[in-house]
C-alpha cells in the first residue's frame, strides 16, 4: 500500500510550542551526502536523520556500481531524545518522515553558549565535512618529511583539502574556503589531534583530523569520515511537537575499506552537549531505526541484551510481498542477509551500592559503567496486519 513505508499521519500541523526565542527562525536542513568507501552506500542528511533520502532508503548493500540494481536494507532512521526539566516539563526531540514535507525537530549548526543559534549560522552549517583516510596518510608523511632536518618547512599550499579545511577549534584556513568563522565551545568541534599540543587545530604543524574515542590514547582515523552539527533549538518542532532541549549534536560518520566484516559496516559517533541553562533529568536517548530490508512487508524484529544489539531479519526464504516481488521495491530476492544495529560505546552512569554510597574506582574518584542498550521497543507498520493505532508510528509528544 502506498503507507507501508512510513505513517500518512505523519505531517504533522504546526506546533503549539511558544516558548522558541524569536532569533530561532532556521530553515530546514537541505544537504545530503554518501558515506561511500566500503560495500555500504549510506545516505546522511545534516538534519537529524539518517539512511535515506527524504524518499526512499538509501542503506545500500551491497555498494553496486551506478546503473546497477539497488537494495537497500535501512529505510531511515534518526536520533531521539527526551528528558524532564527541574520544573517537571517533558523537552523531546525526533526526527522521523517528517522531511518529506518539511516537518523537523532539527536544524542545522552549533548553539551559543546560552544554547540559541540564529538563521544565518544555521545556512552557514548546511553542510558536511568529508576527510579521506588517504588524505591523512598522505599530510601525516607529508610533514614527517617537512621535519626531517634541512627539509624546507611544509607548503601550506600541498595540505589535503579535507585536512586542511577539517572544523577542528580555531582553524585559520576554515574561513578561506567556507566564508564563516568557527565558534570557540568549551566543548570543541571536529576531533584532531593535537601534534603540538597547543589545544588549537593547526595542520601546517602536524594536526590531522581523528575519530573522539573516550579513553583511547592514540589517535584513530578511517579510511572515511564526515562530521557535521546540528539542533534541536532553530526553531518549532512540527515534527514531534516537542519543547526544545536546547542540544547541540555533533556526528561523526564513519567506515573502513577492508576485506573483512568492516566492509560491511557503517560507524555514528554522536556527542550531546546541553546547551540550556538548567539540566535535563530522567533523559533517554535512542537510535531510531526503520529497518526495511529490502522488501518493507516481510521483517521481523529482535534484540540481543547480551551485545546492545538491534536485528532485523526476513520472515522467510524469498525477500518479497509475493515470492521475491515488492512492487517498485528492490529486493534481495533469495540471498537475504540480517542486518543488526549496535551500541559500541553508550553513555556512563555513576555507580552506588545497595545502601546508596557511591562506589569509587582504584583511583579513588566515582565508578561508572557504560549502560549500553538499557531498553528495547518497537512499533508496527500501520499497513500490515491492521495492529491497534497504539502500536504504530507515534503521534504526540507524550507517545514519542
Amino acid at each position: 500500500t502506498a503507507f507501508a513505508f512510513r505513517n500518512p499521519e505523519s505531517a504533522k500541523p504546526a506546533s503549539k510550542n511558544t516558548t522558541v526565542d524569536y532569533r530561532m527562525d532556521c530553515a530546514q536542513a537541505s544537504r545530503q551526502t554518501d558515506l561511500d568507501i566500503n560495500n555500504v552506500r549510506a545516505r546522511l542528511l545534516v538534519g537529524g536523520d539518517v539512511w535515506w533520502d527524504g524518499n526512499n532508503g538509501r542503506y545500500i548493500v551491497p555498494n553496486v556500481e551506478p546503473g546497477e540494481v539497488e537494495v537497500s536494507s535501512i529505510f531511515a532512521g534518526a536520533v531521539w531524545l527526551g528528558g524532564v526539566d527541574p520544573r517537571g516539563n517533558l523537552k523531546l526531540a525526533a526526527q522521523q518522515f517528517g522531511t518529506q514535507s518539511g516537518a523537523s525537530d532539527f536544524w542545522p549548526g552549533p548553539l551559543t553558549e546560552a544554547g540559541f543559534v540564529d538563521a544565518q549560522t544555521c545556512a552557514n552549517w548546511d553542510n558536511f565535512f568529508t576527510v579521506s583516510g588517504a588524505e591523512i596518510d598522505l599530510h601525516i608523511a607529508q610533514y614527517l618529511q617537512s621535519q626531517v632536518p634541512g627539509a624546507p618547512a611544509y607548503d601550506e599550499d600541498l595540505i589535503p583539502i579535507g585536512v586542511k579545511t577539517w572544523p577542528g577549534l580555531g582553524n585559520e584556513f576554515f574561513f578561506d574556503e567556507y566564508g564563516f568563522e568557527l565558534p570557540t565551545a568549551e566543548q570543541g568541534l571536529g576531533a584532531f589531534h593535537d601534534e603540538n599540543s597547543d589545544g588549537l587545530y593547526t595542520p601546517q604543524f602536524g594536526d590531522y583530523p581523528i575519530i573522539e574515542i573516550r579513553g583511547c590514547p592514540d589517535p584513530q582515523y578511517p579510511d572515511e569520515m564526515k562530521f557535521w552539527i546540528y539542533n534541536d533549538a532553530g526553531n518549532i518542532h512540527t515534527q514531534s511537537m516537542g519543547d526544545a532541549i536546547q542540544m547541540e549534536i555533533q556526528v561523526q560518520a564513519f567506515a573502513y575499506s577492508t576485506n573483512d566484516e568492516l566492509n560491511n559496516m557503517t560507524f555514528s559517533r554522536y556527542k550531546l552537549i546541553n546547551r540550556a541553562v538548567e539540566s535535563i533529568d530522567s533523559t533517554f536517548f535512542a537510535m531510531w531505526v526503520d529497518a526495511d530490508l529490502g522488501c518493507f512487508t516481510d521483517d521481523y524484529i529482535g534484540c540481543d541484551t547480551t551485545r546492545s544489539l538491534a536485528y532485523y531479519y526476513n520472515v522467510d526464504p524469498e525477500d518479497g510481498d509475493v515470492g521475491t516481488q515488492c512492487g517498485a521495491v528492490e529486493t534481495y530476492g533469495t540471498t537475504i542477509p540480517a542486518i543488526g544495529i549496535d551500541y559500541f560505546r553508550g553513555p556512563k552512569e555513576p555507580l552506588f551500592d545497595d545502601m546508596g554510597t557511591p562506589i569509587l574506582d582504584e583511583f579513588g574518584e566515582q565508578a561508572e559503567e557504560e549502560l549500553g542498550m538499557s531498553s528495547f521497543t518497537y512499533f508496527n507498520n500501520p499497513g500490515e496486519g491492521n495492529p491497534p493505532g497504539a502500536e504504530t508510528d507515534p503521534n504526540t509528544v507524550i507517545e514519542y
